[in-house]
């Protein structure tokens, strides 16, 4: 009997918290935004053109999809991720950059507290470190299978020089998306 992706993803991410779980905080921090960077990355992925272009977005010198920041911007401006994912991922970040940049970080440094001190992370009730790994679980999980939803309802395909005749001859035949009734067509 064969797996089903959700249940290979899930073994997948088991198996990632079980080599998470030996790591320092400085560790587990960049852990945690290197799997939030790959699930954005899958996010983007399923959703854009196969094609080498969409990999030079993500692989080329000075590509825009390059950094963390990058992903989840695009994410969000594509209505990928939501507005309270986006900013979870930058406390993330923030945290993560902190850890990357200052050698002597740990959750009692004054800029990794002045950032838990406040939402998304800050909650009242657990320690910095604690109040942080929470947030990034919350945040992780509906990540982790976020692409695989998004592939079956809104995967793009390459637009065809014949999709751009058809079009022209035909006129747009649906509203698009996001638009509101009565702005469509309105010179129709």
């Amino acid at each position: 009997m064969s797996l089903t992706e959700i249940e290979e993803r899930t073994l997948e991410y088991l198996g990632e918290m079980k080599h998470a779980a030996e790591e320092s905080d400085r560790g587990l921090v960049t852990f945690i935004a290197a799997q939030v960077d790959q699930y954005l990355r899958r996010i983007l992925e399923s959703f854009l053109v196969d094609s080498g272009v969409t990999d030079d977005l993500f692989d080329d010198a000075f590509a825009p999809l390059s950094t963390f920041s990058g992903k989840a911007k695009i994410a969000f401006a594509l209505g990928l991720i939501t507005k309270s994912e986006l900013t979870r991922i930058d406390a993330l970040r923030r945290v993560r950059n902190v850890f990357a940049h200052e050698i002597k970080a740990d959750f009692n440094h004054a800029k990794i507290q002045k950032i838990c001190s406040k939402e998304p992370v800050f909650d009242g009730r657990l320690c910095d470190r604690d109040a942080f790994l929470h947030m990034a679980g919350n945040l992780v999980l509906p990540l982790m299978y976020r692409d695989i939803k998004v592939h079956r309802d809104g995967k793009r395909v390459e637009l065809s020089a014949e999709d751009v005749r058809l079009e022209m001859q035909e006129g747009p035949s649906e509203p698009t998306q996001g638009a509101k009734p009565g702005e469509q067509d309105a010179e129709s």
